[in-house]
């Protein structure tokens, strides 16, 4: 009774280590496994997930695969996980695959939303989930540097000192600012692939962009330089999510939906 699951979660990373299971520490993939071995009872489970998103970072659009010996349809699974995963865990679909799918090597983009709250004293709404920046951004200035990330490009300048990936080169489709409304914007960024805290940094060297610190032909400067310290802060992970996760549609197709609120 051996099958692969395409598991599709979304969850509020708050009170988490991130995603990636962790020695003494709760992290959303420990939670998710421990759900799975309580469902399956016989053996321990090991899932795999689409992105290890950050500490304190969010998702609308996570997918996670495992290979499971159980009895259970998948809308029993559904239900199953429903019931056992925390409040600030939720399965949004499961579904059986072929034996060969990988929820990270399958994936032919991702998406991901960094959120601002720019009200002049904050939205405790939106504490949890934006960074608080009341401050004015030149919106030109940071749509030209957003232009400048589009398109096959090595993002060592934007990755951090934890980064142990030998190939940094990534393809990015789209860069983008959104208004989302009163006292809200959200970056946007789609890609085949991303770095460790890679969004991060480009929305701290962003804020810079728009605060005029710096130009934004620095975005071209940083990515010829490949120098992480010519960059901006690596923004806080809280306003950080993966929204989607894009599939062949044999696979089950996206997940989530790129531009997404919590």
């Amino acid at each position: 009774m051996e099958r692969r699951v395409r598991i599709d979660l979304a969850y509020d990373g708050t009170a988490y280590a991130g995603w990636q299971l962790q020695e003494n520490a709760k992290t959303v993939q420990g939670i998710v496994e421990e759900a799975l071995y309580r469902l399956q009872g016989d053996k321990p489970v090991r899932i795999r997930g689409a992105g290890r998103t950050d500490s304190g970072a969010h998702a609308r659009g996570q997918v996670a695969d495992a290979s499971l010996s159980t009895r259970c349809h998948d809308d029993e699974i559904f239900r199953a996980l429903s019931h056992m995963l925390p409040g600030d865990v939720r399965p949004v679909r499961v579904l059986t695959v072929p034996p060969a799918f990988h929820a990270r090597h399958d994936a032919t983009s991702k998406t991901y939303r960094y959120l601002l709250d720019t009200s002049a004293a904050g939205d405790p709404w939106w504490r949890r989930y934006a960074l608080a920046f009341p401050h004015a951004l030149d919106a030109a200035a940071v749509d030209a540097a957003l232009a400048q990330l589009v398109g096959r490009r090595d993002f060592s300048g934007f990755t951090g000192s934890a980064c142990t990936v030998p190939d940094r080169v990534r393809t990015v489709t789209d860069a983008r600012r959104v208004a989302v409304g009163p006292g809200l914007t959200a970056f946007v960024f789609t890609a085949d692939g991303f770095l460790t805290h890679m969004v991060r940094n480009l929305v701290g060297t962003l804020l810079l962009v728009g605060r005029g610190k710096i130009a934004p032909s620095s975005i071209a400067e940083i990515l010829e330089s490949r120098d992480r310290r010519r960059a901006g802060p690596t923004a806080p992970a809280r306003g950080l999510c993966l929204t989607s996760v894009v599939y062949d549609e044999a696979l089950g197709g996206a997940s989530g939906d790129p531009l997404a609120l919590w």
